[in-house]
């Protein structure tokens, strides 16, 4: 199994990000995404969120 972390800062949409994050899964076997919230001194709101997956097969 593997890990993937992504991150999204306050700058990148949710449609972007949330892109990015399907992009990556479409041809893996997903066991588990789950996310995190965090906030800076200064207020930034940063989101993260970790896919563990397993290759396909195939690839």
């Amino acid at each position: 199994m593997k890990i993937k972390t992504f991150n999204q800062g306050w700058q990148e949409d949710s449609e972007e990000f949330d892109s990015r994050v399907n992009d990556f899964i479409k041809d893996k076997q997903v066991v588990q995404i789950t996310t995190n919230e965090t906030v800076s001194d200064i207020s930034d709101l940063t989101h993260s969120l970790t896919v563990l997956y397993k290759e396909n097969k195939n690839d």
